[in-house]
């Protein structure tokens, strides 16, 4: 029996989720620009605060806070379904794309808060992708070094 997901009003979460088999859904730009759409487009359905993230070839990372009576599950259960129907969509294929459930980790304080937005900016940098974390595109290190902060914002 799976374990119940703890979840608390007003808090921004870790959430990482890989792809079925660890297929590289996202190592072409296509991929990954296919994913910020969704992103986008979920950010435009849901109320949520997106502080941090990082699209690598078989996962994503998200540094996310839902609104006040917003659920995270169903903001990632809508994330996941569009993906993966774009994804197929674009490969003419039914397969499934992502794997097991998402994971997700209650950020508490600013110390932790601080260490996962390292953590998720060093993602493509320790995976040999780029040398500085604002060099890769799919990221929140990006978004920040270009000033896009219409896409990710942080009230922490």
């Amino acid at each position: 029996m799976r374990k119940k997901r703890k979840f608390i009003e007003g808090a921004f979460y870790h959430v990482t989720s890989r792809t079925n088999d660890k297929i590289k859904v996202f190592e072409n730009k296509l991929g990954r620009k296919n994913m910020l759409m969704v992103l986008q487009e979920a950010k435009d359905k849901f109320q949520f605060e997106l502080a941090n993230f990082c699209i690598m070839p078989t996962h994503i990372h998200l540094l996310i806070k839902p609104a006040e009576g917003t659920n995270l599950s169903a903001i990632m259960h809508w994330i996941k379904v569009f993906s993966a129907k774009r994804w197929n969509n674009i490969n003419g294929s039914s397969d499934h794309m992502w794997g097991q459930r998402f994971y997700a980790r209650i950020i508490s304080d600013t110390q932790e808060f601080d260490g996962v937005m390292e953590y998720i900016d060093q993602n493509p940098v320790k995976a040999g992708h780029v040398e500085k974390p604002e060099d890769w595109q799919a990221s929140g290190a990006y978004f920040r070094a270009q000033k896009l902060t219409d896409f990710i914002s942080c009230s922490w």
